[in-house]
């Protein structure tokens, strides 16, 4: 699925791309910078940007939390400061960011919709009423004002390589109550997607709108979820929905390179079903804990940098077939406090900063390096 606006560009690379790649061409022909992606659990510094640039990271994941930024139902109070903090970091250091959309406000969630809420669980219920779909689809629509293509945030800061964001991903884990409250609910979150679609359309036509990732198994830091195919396979049912996005987003977390193919394979059964298997995909996270025992996902130093190695040869080599255009490493940094066990030593440093195993097979695989300074790469 490729909306009408989109089509025709994503033709004419499609076209191009058979020019240039000559017969016999291996599908694992190499991926571009932006393929190798990863996903912050902790608060990000200048420090980790330059040691991302030095790694050769091309996609930063990171949450643009419509909480933090909204304040009131007042118009022009949004406050950008942290995210166009992100947003020059990046710009400055080669890397695209990939924002996903998230946490509503709780003068939406209460305020508008009347949840019975308080403090960061308000961030997880979903707009739902009328008036907070349209809160929802102004304040997207200031994000692309923002930062795309025609941002205010070039404008003001000229002196910031100019590197507009046009991939735009809507809620995350929506299949989980973990992340959307009170229940998951494919045509409610339809219409949080038709918001979004509307806003973005009308202001970068090019944009690509990526669903929010989905997770196919449960204990992944998710809870009364429903399996990510099964949900998707919802949300295809819903009527005009393939006309609001150009991506799926499976979280495929598995403790090897086989069962993450698995679950790949059933999202890819999925969309051949709605006859939508032209649609992007995006590995919005995936990944697994340096820690020993407990649970499967935790695989020890060398088991987590086998499995990161595996993982992106495998999408690497199938990139093609699947239309992948990004994978994203959940995490950059281990942390003393995360939202699963394992996700606590998910790291590619060590919350020191010290580089791990995974870290050296990922730079090995983008042909960055392993030092902390920066320096400099083409595009």
């Amino acid at each position: 699925m490729i909306k009408n606006a989109r089509a025709t560009i994503t033709a004419s690379v499609a076209a191009l791309a058979m020019l240039t790649v000559g017969v016999g061409t291996s599908a694992a022909a190499k991926a571009p910078a932006t393929f190798y992606g990863v996903v912050p659990q902790t608060s990000l510094g200048a420090k980790d940007f330059e040691r991302m640039n030095s790694g050769n990271v091309g996609t930063l994941r990171t949450i643009l939390n419509w909480g933090s930024v909204d304040l009131s139902s007042a118009a022009d109070d949004n406050n950008w400061s942290g995210f166009d903090a992100i947003v020059t970091e990046a710009a400055r250091n080669g890397i695209e960011v990939q924002p996903f959309i998230f946490g509503t406000p709780s003068w939406v969630a209460k305020g508008l919709d009347g949840a019975n809420c308080s403090g960061d669980e308000c961030g997880l219920y979903a707009p739902k009423s009328p008036a907070a779909l349209d809160a929802f689809k102004a304040f997207v629509g200031d994000a692309v004002d923002r930062y795309g293509p025609n941002g205010e945030f070039w404008t003001e800061n000229p002196s910031v390589p100019k590197d507009p964001i046009q991939v735009w991903q809507i809620l995350n884990e929506q299949n989980s109550k973990s992340f959307y409250l009170p229940k998951p609910d494919p045509k409610s979150y339809a219409k949080v997607l038709a918001a979004a679609n509307e806003a973005i359309d009308a202001r970068d036509p090019s944009a690509e709108i990526v669903l929010g990732g989905m997770p196919e198994l449960a204990g992944v830091g998710a809870s009364k979820a429903i399996k990510g195919s099964k949900y998707l396979q919802k949300l295809y049912k819903v009527g005009g929905v393939k006309d609001s996005f150009d991506a799926v987003a499976p979280h495929p977390y598995g403790a090897t390179v086989g069962k993450v193919a698995e679950q790949v394979e059933l999202y890819r059964k999925v969309m051949k079903k709605a006859h939508d298997s032209n649609a992007d995909m995006f590995v919005t996270e995936v990944g697994a804990g340096s820690a020993k025992g407990g649970t499967s996902l935790n695989r020890g130093k060398k088991g987590q940098a086998k499995l990161l190695k595996d993982v992106y040869k495998y999408f690497a080599k199938q990139r093609n077939k699947l239309n992948v255009e990004v994978v994203d490493w959940f995490s950059w940094q281990d942390s003393t406090t995360s939202i699963c066990s394992w996700c606590k030593t998910s790291g590619l440093l060590t919350a020191s900063g010290q580089a791990k195993p995974s870290y050296k097979a990922f730079t090995k695989l983008t042909g960055g390096s392993t030092a902390k300074h920066k320096h400099h790469r083409g595009r």
